[in-house]
């Protein structure tokens, strides 16, 4: 049996459904630009997937309308040049080399290389095998104290390369107000 696809709408939120080789059913509001999404194994009854939805729209009503402010703040912002991109680029990748250079010796790691990129769902990445870490150019309007907290994060996947939680105790350890920082960021957004 193939994938099929359809959409329900539940208290006027759209929804796509999309029935393919899954186990479980999976929700999701995508960050982008607030579209609801959900997965179900190709056996599932339509009315187990509405009642499932139905189950859990007041969750997806407050991200959908999270992100969608979100995305509504994103339009309003001015484009950047080229050149402003690869000034603030500089700028920023400087500023986390020298982090970097702070944090190594006391973590007792090595960072092979920096980029800075624009990414749409993450503050960074890191490559734990190469060492080599990505951090958002949109990092560069958040304040020092949000880029500090995301290079000892990145960092931290050198030592622990999953989110388990002995990897956020090394986060605990070397950057004790972690919380704050992640949650301003998530509530603003990238």
């Amino acid at each position: 049996m193939k994938e099929k696809k359809y959409y329900l709408v539940i208290e006027d939120v759209p929804i796509t459904v999309t029935k393919k080789r899954v186990k479980n059913l999976y929700l999701r509001v995508r960050q982008e630009d607030g579209g609801v999404f959900l997965s179900a194994p190709l056996r599932c009854s339509d009315e187990r997937v509405y009642k499932f939805a139905k189950e859990r729209i007041d969750w997806v009503k407050g991200n959908r309308e999270k992100y969608l402010e979100r995305s509504r703040v994103r339009a309003l912002r001015p484009e950047l040049t080229d050149k402003e991109i690869r000034c603030r680029k500089a700028l920023l990748k400087a500023a986390v080399e020298r982090l970097i250079a702070k944090w190594e010796p006391r973590m007792g790691i090595n960072v092979s290389e920096v980029t800075i990129r624009q990414m749409k769902t993450r503050w960074g990445s890191c490559n734990v095998k190469t060492h080599r870490i990505s951090i958002n150019l949109a990092l560069y309007e958040k304040g020092p104290e949000c880029l500090e907290y995301v290079v000892v994060h990145e960092m931290c996947h050198i030592l622990e390369a999953n989110h388990s939680p002995a990897f956020w105790a090394y986060v605990e350890q070397y950057y004790p107000n972690w919380r704050e920082i992640k949650k301003r960021l998530q509530e603003e957004g990238i």
